[in-house]
């Protein structure tokens, strides 16, 4: 009788470790190997093998063009509303900048002066471990998709619904082979309602003259 109950608590015990054993298998207060979810235009964060988006190395290896002059982008993760400098802000007739989170990363949003409800955001792609590429990898997924260069760097007119006629545009500007910046638009009122892309785009050769210290 003794033994039969040992026998039985050691088969309870087998399938209590095997429960368990399909129950883990990830990282505390994980869901397991159930994938990181993306967001549009977005990857899972780089593991910690993969090189820091401020390294910039500029290997090219990825499917947007290499970035010849990588950017040191800490100062853009560490204070995305100073991607824009005082004097680019009065330039652009834009409001002091407002910073918040969002899925992609550290942002920044200003208001434009005249139309209280136009808005610029910069966006720190921090989600993208292979900056621009991660987005040609996903081309597929938006309304449009239109490549061009700016300020010296490539980038992507892209988003996954197409308002440009309405006053949204985005255009994703890649700073080095590791690391992209959002610039986008949400214009309700004025001249550039219907034609926000070349707003967005001088916003974007602001930033970049800031960034790089010129």
């Amino acid at each position: 009788m003794g033994t039969q109950r040992f026998l039985g608590l050691t088969a309870a015990a087998l399938a209590a470790g095997a429960l368990l054993a399909g129950c883990g298998g990830g990282k505390e207060g994980s869901a397991g190997n159930i994938p990181t979810a993306t967001v549009p235009g977005g990857q899972p964060p780089a593991e910690a093998s993969d090189p820091p988006a401020s390294e910039g190395t500029g290997s090219g290896a990825g499917s947007a063009p290499q970035v010849s002059s990588p950017v040191d982008t800490e100062k853009v993760t560490g204070d995305v509303c100073a991607t824009l400098s005082s004097a680019k802000v009065s330039e652009l007739g834009l409001t002091d900048p407002t910073p918040r989170d969002s899925s992609t990363g550290p942002t920044c949003n200003w208001n434009f002066t005249e139309g209280a409800t136009n808005r610029l955001d910069i966006s720190a792609q921090a989600k993208n471990p292979n900056g621009l590429s991660d987005i040609y990898d996903q081309k597929d997924e938006f309304a449009y998709f239109e490549e061009l260069e700016v300020g010296g760097y490539p980038a992507v007119y892209a988003d996954i619904t197409d308002a440009r006629s309405s006053g949204d545009c985005s255009l994703y500007v890649g700073l080095n082979d590791q690391f992209a910046v959002r610039v986008s638009s949400t214009l309700s009122s004025g001249p550039d309602e219907s034609r926000p892309c070349p707003v967005v785009e001088k916003a974007a050769e602001a930033m970049i003259d800031t960034v790089k210290g010129g």
